[in-house]
């Protein structure tokens, strides 16, 4: 062949006509030629010609620039660029430190041995155990409730994801749900419960990353042991506890699945809470089964036969709960007063030491429960608590039955009337002052003096006797006797004994309406708690050392760094003498008076009893190594605390110190000093001994008739006999205390009388009888009399215009007038004759119109 002629190209077929669709030579089938007339210059035709010239032909502005092809480089560069920028946010997205919840630790309070534990201070109840102690049944039954594809996804669930996504475009909360297990073991290990976009995704990342690095049974045991299962339990086991009262080891099968239908939302799913909540448990229950169905970890025939277990009802339960529970409420209230911050104590895993001794605290609450009476005990409240002397520490406290029940601490926050547990320091402030036990003071009921009101009786309006030693008087607590005490030394020096013991400046009753103490002080009108008590107690057993009580002894922290330490440094604050003597005088008590209950006790022992009127009733004292308070007082809590009458509880008749308190006193101190070694109280001082008791050394002394220091004797003129009587001293011209005080000493007994004069200032003495430098029988008694300011004899009208006619007749009779009512006795007074300011004799009458207001 031309070769020529090889390269020609094929001759074009001819057209065979202008109907539409016929074929125009060779081509596939089903071709179609162009409709005629479409031609275009290129030999094209209709719109393959106008996409041909589109294709040829260069056009202007963007449609030149945007092009499809370009638009998919774009868009998949857009792709890649999101793909490459959530890579690198993977990357940078380390695993945190655990989050403060997920490791909070329980404070510990150990007694005071610093090993054994008291109790705890917890955010959460949390006890983790190990995967291994959860049932495999229980594992599938959770597995099956929340993430049935756990095992095989590889830590998240992009559906869930997808999810949260959406609700954060549309500018809505992000729902939970959807999150596997390993995100909701990061959400809750490593996280907080906020719902946002940022933190969603970083649970992704963490999830993702968690699951490269931890075994599949290590996620779910952290899970297990970190998930909240309502009732205040976070973990498996605790919850397990709550709900069926057993070890999430011994869950059974159905069981297994409550606990995992639960957990979706215990509030919504607890059965016991709600009927609505009934059937959605029930529901939930046979979804779990079918999960574990589903997952081929159960036939059918089981899960069918399966019916949902009974719960347990929630356990009210409380750390504080019982006695002890007071003992870790003072604790945390003690660790918050130092500057401890109430978060760290709940989960900052502290160490604390307290000061309480475990036998002593069972000492005390069996003392209270074996001695509290049985009858009439409504609203009756019983106060422990027990010092070591010269240290401050509480060894023990007993404040209630209850501390749930009854959040009101007995023995801290109560503060009943002291009575007369007070008297000790009256003597203090009389040994203080050169005063004895020998020395005299009025002894029958009905006392009387200037300043202090009306007379001072003793318990049933018992007489003594017009006068009686201090001894005496402490032995049987003879109220005149101490009250004529105070008034000679002056309430202010006994006020200043008691504080300097231990007893607040504040505290409430410690002075009258006046603002400063009257002679009722040494009865006890102050209102202090037993703990406060003990305290002061403590110091006279410390011989003088005074050092406020305290529970906490030690705190450290996780990394063992010492917090707070107490270091006792208890200051002198009574001389050791004079203690010593009161010390003597309380040990008579249990001898010879109204504490004898405590005789039991079968050691030395101090102790006092108290009472105030019937609304409370108190038994205090010491050993030398230890001291505590008991009282006994009723009131109603619900009615904001009012005092109530003691007489009747117990079938006594006279609610007194000395029984039930005494016994309690006594059972608790048998009980806390048991194997203690018995200790004596040191001895009386010089300026205490009595010739008639205490042996005296064998001196020699002149002859009689004689005088002078053997052997330079030189005779002396005869005195007066005995039966002569003894030279009574000059007191005109002093005050009467110092007066009193001045005759008592000298063997006198003390009548006192007064008389009005404005030539003496009120208080000292005009006269006297016998006269000063007369001889009289010693034991006799002198009389003195007393100036008073005059009774004034006219007196100014007071303005009784408005006034009730209460109120009018009251400020009358103030004023040494009588009133003549007239008119409407519910009125107002509108007219009054003499009229206000008016000066008239003391004793006249004032007529008094009653009516309307206005009229």
């Amino acid at each position: 062949m031309d070769p020529g002629t090889a390269r020609r190209p094929a001759p074009r077929p001819a057209e065979t006509g202008p109907e539409r669709g016929v074929a125009r030579g060779p081509g596939p089938a089903g071709y179609r030629a162009p409709r005629p007339g479409r031609s275009s210059p290129n030999g094209t035709t209709g719109r393959r010609a106008r996409r041909y010239a589109a294709d040829k032909e260069p056009t202007g502005g963007w449609r030149r620039w945007l092009t499809w092809k370009k638009v998919s480089l774009a868009g998949l560069g857009i792709v890649l660029l999101g793909l490459l920028g959530v890579g690198v946010a993977f990357a940078m997205t380390d695993v945190p430190a655990a989050n403060d919840f997920s490791t909070s630790q329980a404070t510990i309070v150990y007694w005071n041995d610093g090993e054994t534990e008291l109790g705890r201070f917890s955010a959460e109840n949390r006890e983790s155990v190990g995967i291994e102690e959860v049932p495999e049944h229980v594992r599938q039954a959770v597995v099956a409730a929340e993430d049935r594809t756990f095992y095989e996804n590889d830590g998240f669930d992009p559906v869930g994801i997808i999810r949260a996504g959406w609700d954060s475009l549309r500018g809505g909360e992000i729902a939970g749900g959807g999150s596997t297990i390993t995100q909701q073991y990061v959400k809750n290990y490593y996280l907080t419960q906020e719902q946002t976009l940022t933190r969603k995704v970083k649970e992704l990342f963490i999830s993702v990353k968690i699951d490269q690095q931890l075994e599949k049974d290590q996620i779910l045991q952290d899970y297990l042991n970190t998930i909240w299962f309502g009732r205040g339990t976070y973990g498996i086991q605790t919850a397990s506890k709550s709900y069926f009262g057993k070890n999430v080891s011994d869950l059974t099968l159905e069981e297994g699945a409550a606990m995992a239908a639960i957990l979706r939302n215990p509030g919504s799913y607890d059965p016991t809470l709600s009927e609505e909540n009934v059937q959605r448990f029930t529901d939930r229950f046979r979804y779990v089964l079918d999960g574990m169905v589903e997952g081929g970890w159960l036939d059918r025939a089981t899960a069918d036969a399966a019916i949902p277990p009974e719960v347990l009802p929630e356990q009210k339960s409380n750390t504080f709960g019982g006695p002890g529970g007071y003992l870790l409420q003072q604790v945390k209230n003690e660790l918050e007063a130092v500057g401890i911050d109430p978060a760290e104590i709940e989960t900052g895993g502290l160490r604390v030491t307290t000061t309480f001794d475990p036998n002593a605290q069972s000492a005390a609450v069996e003392a209270v429960e074996s001695e509290a009476p049985t009858e009439d005990v409504e609203h009756l409240h019983i106060g422990l608590a027990a010092v070591r002397p010269g240290d401050g520490a509480v060894v023990a406290m007993y404040g209630g039955p209850d501390a749930v029940a009854q959040s009101f601490n007995d023995a801290v926050d109560s503060i009943p009337q002291a009575g007369s547990t007070v008297k000790p320091f009256t003597l203090v402030a009389a040994f203080e002052n050169d005063f004895t036990l020998k020395d005299r003071f009025w002894g029958n009921s009905g006392f009387e003096a200037p300043g202090l009101g009306k007379p001072v009786n003793n318990e049933s309006d018992r007489d003594y006797g017009e006068t009686v030693d201090l001894l005496q008087a402490t032995e049987n607590s003879i109220n005149t006797a101490f009250v004529d005490l105070t008034m000679q030394l002056g309430p202010e020096k006994v006020m200043d004994a008691m504080v300097r013991s231990g007893l607040p400046e504040n505290a409430p009753g410690i002075v009258g309406e006046s603002g400063v103490p009257n002679g009722r002080i040494t009865l006890g009108t102050a209102s202090i708690p037993p703990v406060q008590m003990a305290d002061m107690y403590a110091t006279l057993a410390a011989q003088g050392k005074q050092a406020d009580w305290y529970t906490v002894a030690k705190v450290t922290d996780l990394s063992g760094t010492v917090r707070h330490e107490v270091e006792p440094e208890p200051e002198q604050v009574i001389e050791r003498d004079m203690t010593a003597e009161v010390t003597y005088a309380l040990t008579q008590v249990a001898e010879n008076g109204t504490g004898t209950v405590a005789q039991a006790l079968d050691r030395p022992v101090a102790v006092k009893t108290g009472q105030a009127e019937d609304l409370g009733s108190w038994f205090s004292g010491y050993t030398p190594q230890l001291a505590a308070s008991v009282v006994y007082f009723k009131s109603d809590y619900a009615t904001g605390g009012s005092m109530l009458s003691l007489d009747g509880t117990g079938g006594e008749a006279t609610f007194t110190g000395g029984k039930y308190p005494g016994r309690t006193w006594t059972a608790f101190m048998q009980g806390a000093l048991e194997g203690a070694e018995v200790l004596e109280f040191p001895e009386r001082p010089d300026f205490a001994e009595d010739p008639s008791s205490t042996p005296r050394p064998t001196i020699e002394v002149c002859p009689p008739g004689t005088e002078g220091t053997p052997p330079d004797c030189t005779p002396i003129e005869p005195t007066p006999s005995e039966d002569a009587g003894i030279e009574i001293p000059d007191v005109v011209g002093m005050q009467q205390n110092d007066a009193e005080r001045t005759l008592r000493r000298a063997g006198f007994d003390v009548a006192a009388q007064t008389a009005e004069t404005d030539q003496a200032p009120p208080g000292q003495v005009v006269d006297q009888g016998p006269p000063g430098g007369t001889a009289a029988p010693r034991g006799s008694t002198v009389t003195i009399v007393v100036a008073v300011e005059p009774e004034p004899s006219s007196v100014d009208v007071p303005d009784l215009t408005d006034m009730s006619r209460a109120a009018a007749e009251q400020a009358l009779n103030a004023a040494g007038l009588v009133p003549n009512f007239m008119g409407n006795p519910n009125g107002v007074v509108v007219d009054q004759s003499p009229g206000p300011g008016q000066s008239v004799e003391v004793g006249s009458t004032v007529d008094v119109r009653l009516g309307d207001r206005g009229s």
